[in-house]
């Protein structure tokens, strides 16, 4: 009780979850004056899971493309969890290979056709790209990853751009972002298929998560880097 207070009590949280309600109150809206009724939503939806259900590589390359556009993440993963309940375990695998394989992609789209296009059009200026010290390699990696608000897309491309070592952006990154990952899948799996083990292990991580994110936070802070406060 006094984490969920803690996390209410911060600005964000409080400003995500006002948006979530503004969003979801918008969608009531388009839903109502289009004449849809929850009979026409769920209808839908079964149709969307059936297909998934039958076509699951469609899901996973889903998972492998939307992150890296303004998609949420949280929301693909949750589908996974929907519409693969009946092997939660497996579901989190293919999560899991499919961030990897996401991070890779925009990593290295950003890292070299993208940081080249700049270049060349830096090239007639004064103005260059700063490289990076050696030492600050991890601490960016970290302070992304753990920075609050910033969409994961964002991270990726930010962090292949500045030419982060791949090395150490990869692990790190699916560290970070692994844990959440597979407690929201998990959660979903367990509420679709009514198993309460999987929903209490899926809130488990989430909540193992944000007490992990939240001490590297501070151990960051420690060290005087710049990692922006909720």
């Amino acid at each position: 009780m006094k984490l969920l207070k803690k996390l209410l009590s911060h600005r964000r949280v409080r400003i995500g979850l006002a948006a979530m309600g503004v969003l979801a109150l918008a969608g009531g809206v388009v839903a109502w004056q289009a004449g849809l009724d929850l009979a026409d939503l769920k209808a839908g939806w079964d149709q969307v899971n059936a297909y998934l259900v039958k076509n699951p590589w469609a899901l996973f390359v889903a998972l492998v493309v939307l992150p890296g556009l303004p998609v949420p993440t949280s929301l693909l993963l949750l589908t996974a969890g929907v519409v693969w309940k009946e092997q939660p375990l497996m579901a989190c695998l293919l999560c899991l290979l499919a961030l990897a394989l996401n991070l890779t992609w925009t990593y290295w789209l950003a890292a070299r056709p993208a940081r080249r296009l700049v270049e060349k059009l830096l090239s007639a200026t004064a103005i260059q790209i700063p490289e990076l010290p050696r030492g600050d390699h991890l601490k960016l990696i970290l302070v992304m990853r753990l920075t609050p608000g910033i969409p994961l897309f964002f991270q990726n491309y930010l962090l292949g751009f500045l030419r982060a070592p791949f090395h150490l952006y990869l692990p790190i990154s699916i560290l970070c972002t692994g844990v959440i990952g597979s407690g929201v899948v998990l959660s979903g799996a367990g509420l679709a298929d009514g198993k309460l083990k999987w929903a209490i292990t899926g809130v488990s991580l989430i909540v193992l998560g944000g007490v992990l994110t939240h001490l590297l936070r501070g151990w960051l802070a420690k060290r005087k880097l710049k990692v922006e406060s909720w």
